[in-house]
């Protein structure tokens, strides 16, 4: 997704264009299935004064229009990714807890 992408994506959604909005989205396409501090620490590149609060109110608005899935495996922490499409399964590793989309 590009920065063009993004701000279209939102307003097809009904939700206005913000910075902290578009930075979540770009944080998540660079980091795919990352938990909240993931994408709050990827979206303060681009938007270096974002607040923990916005990042979570982005990510629960995002979730609900379903630009955003929330996943959250037993004994982890919620993560989000873009991938919204397709009903796909996640593997996670029991060593580092990485997860991997299952096609």
């Amino acid at each position: 997704m590009t920065s063009i992408e993004a701000p279209e994506l939102l307003r097809e959604a009904g939700l206005r264009v913000t910075r902290p909005r578009v930075a979540v989205l770009d944080a998540l396409e660079r980091t795919p299935h990352a938990d909240t501090a993931t994408v709050i620490d990827a979206a303060r590149t681009l938007v270096p004064d974002v607040s923990h609060q916005a990042v979570y109110d982005t990510l629960a608005a995002l979730t609900q229009v379903g630009i955003v899935r929330r996943i959250q495996p037993h004994g982890h922490t919620a993560r989000y990714e873009r991938r919204v499409g397709d009903n796909h399964h996640h593997v996670v590793c029991r060593g580092c807890g990485d997860i991997a989309d299952v096609d």
